[in-house]
C-alpha cells in the first residue's frame, strides 16, 4: 500500500468513484436494506451468533498460517521534484508489510486495535513533523466485537494524539475491510463478521464532521479471492497496489 501511494503522488492518480456509503452498504448486505435499522439488527445478530463466532474463529486461528511482516526498514524516501511530502503510516498488520518527492515511514502492529495500538504505537512514533498521516484500523476491532461508538471515539481519540506529536497533518483513514470476503473465513462467520465491518466503516464515516483535513475511504474495488495473500486473510501485492493508489487519489487533494 504505502509503495503504491508514493509512486501516485507524483503524477495523475488513476480516477475512482468512491461508492456512496448506502452502495458500500448493499456491497456487503446483498439484497438488504441499507439502512441504519438495517446494520443495528445485524450487530444484534452478531451477539446471538457469538458461541458459533467463537469456535469458529478459534479454528480458523488455527488453520490459517501465519505471515511474517515485512523486514525493516520500515521508512524510507522516494525522490522527486519540489518539496517534499512527509508521510506516516500508522496501522495494523497492512500497514507493517507510500512526483514529488515522498519521504515516509510506517508503524503498524499485527493484530492491534486502534485502542492497543493508541497504548503501544503511539509512544514510538518521534515527534517530526509529517504532511500526511494514514490511519488503517478495522479488522482487528470487527473480530474483537468492539462497538463502533467506541471505535469511531477510539479513532479521533488517535488522530488527535497523533497530530499532538507530529504536527496538523492531512489525515486519510483508510477503509474496514469486508470481511465477509476474506477466503480464509468459513461461513456464516464471514458474514457474521462482514455485518460488523460495516457498522464500522459507517461509525468511522462520522469523523470527517468531528476533525479537519480528514477524509475516509471506502473501497471502491471488489474483493475477490485473487487479491489475498496465500492465507486467505490479508491483501497480497496487487491489492495494496489497488489500495495505495485509492489513498492516493483521496490524498493528493489534501497535500496540494
Amino acid at each position: 500500500m504505502l509503495t503504491a501511494a508514493r509512486e501516485q503522488m507524483d503524477g495523475e492518480p488513476r480516477r475512482f468513484k468512491t461508492p456512496t456509503l448506502a452502495q458500500y452498504r448493499r456491497l456487503v448486505f446483498p439484497g438488504a436494506l441499507a439502512s441504519r435499522a438495517a446494520i443495528a439488527a445485524c450487530l444484534f445478530g452478531s451477539f446471538a451468533f457469538l458461541p458459533l463466532v467463537m469456535a469458529q474463529g478459534a479454528a480458523t486461528r488455527r488453520r490459517v498460517p501465519c505471515l511474517p511482516p515485512a523486514r525493516p526498514p520500515h521508512h524510507g524516501l522516494v525522490p522527486g521534484a519540489g518539496r517534499s511530502i512527509r508521510l506516516l503510516a500508522v496501522g495494523e498488520s497492512t500497514v507493517c508489510g507510500v512526483g514529488r518527492p515522498v519521504a515516509w515511514r510506517g508503524e503498524g502492529m499485527p493484530g492491534a486495535t486502534v485502542s492497543e495500538a493508541r497504548a503501544q504505537l503511539l509512544p514510538r512514533i518521534a515527534c517530526e513533523p509529517a504532511d500526511l498521516l494514514i490511519v488503517a484500523f478495522g479488522v482487528n476491532d470487527a473480530t474483537a466485537y468492539n462497538s463502533p461508538r467506541v471505535f469511531a471515539d477510539e479513532l479521533a481519540e488517535l488522530v488527535t494524539a497523533m497530530r499532538n506529536r507530529i504536527g496538523d497533518a492531512a489525515v486519510v483513514v483508510a477503509g474496514v475491510a469486508p470481511l465477509d470476503r476474506f477466503p480464509a473465513l468459513p461461513w456464516p462467520l464471514r458474514n457474521i463478521l462482514g455485518w460488523r465491518s460495516v457498522a464500522l466503516q459507517a461509525a468511522a464515516d462520522g469523523l470527517t464532521r468531528r476533525l479537519p483535513r480528514l477524509v475516509v475511504e471506502r473501497f471502491s474495488q471488489p474483493f475477490v479471492p485473487d487479491l489475498f495473500s496465500r492465507d486467505g486473510f490479508h491483501p497480497n501485492r496487487r491489492a495494496h497496489a489497488i489500495w495505495g493508489e485509492e489513498i492516493a487519489a483521496l490524498a493528493r487533494p489534501l497535500v496540494g
